[in-house]
């Protein structure tokens, strides 16, 4: 009995959810060698309502990303993968649920789908939409501003 060889779709889908693997590994955080080899970045879209929102490419992506988590009190560690989809050539849609705390340390969780464009084996382009753009845009602001708060304090001298 021979195997069918998999589809485009699912050789996609399989880079996708091993790079997810490599990010989001428990012991001894990121898997960073996994994660360069499958991912090429050109361009990423991040629409998280903050005024940083939209697209981001080439060396802007790493920042742009860590901005948005900082702000968003984001925990990365507590993303979870709930379903991958794939059709086309080139696309895979990413179910996740993310979450993270406000500064009150006030819980979020949402929705996130990642529409992750796959070629030759390396994801080139991800565009992220999350379910309550108005919070974690609100979320962010509140935590930049006590962020500028922090930074313009002088400490006393006596």
């Amino acid at each position: 009995m021979s195997r069918e060889r998999p589809t485009q779709a699912e050789l996609n889908k399989d880079v996708v959810r091993r790079f997810y693997e490599a990010v989001l590994r428990a012991s001894g955080g990121p898997d960073f060698a996994t994660i360069k080899e499958l991912s090429d970045e050109h361009e990423v879209e991040l629409n998280w309502g903050h005024p940083d929102s939209g697209v981001h490419k080439g060396a802007a992506i790493g920042p742009a990303r860590e901005r948005m988590h900082e702000l968003t009190g984001l925990d990365v560690g507590a993303i979870s993968i709930d379903e991958l989809i794939a059709e086309g050539p080139t696309r895979v849609v990413v179910v996740a649920t993310n979450s993270g705390t406000d500064v009150h340390g006030t819980p979020w969780t949402m929705t996130v789908l990642e529409l992750v464009d796959v070629v030759d084996g390396k994801i080139t382009k991800k565009r992220s939409f999350y379910q309550d753009t108005a919070l974690l845009r609100d979320i962010a602001l509140e935590r930049e501003a006590v962020l500028a708060q922090q930074r313009g304090r002088v400490p006393l001298t006596k």
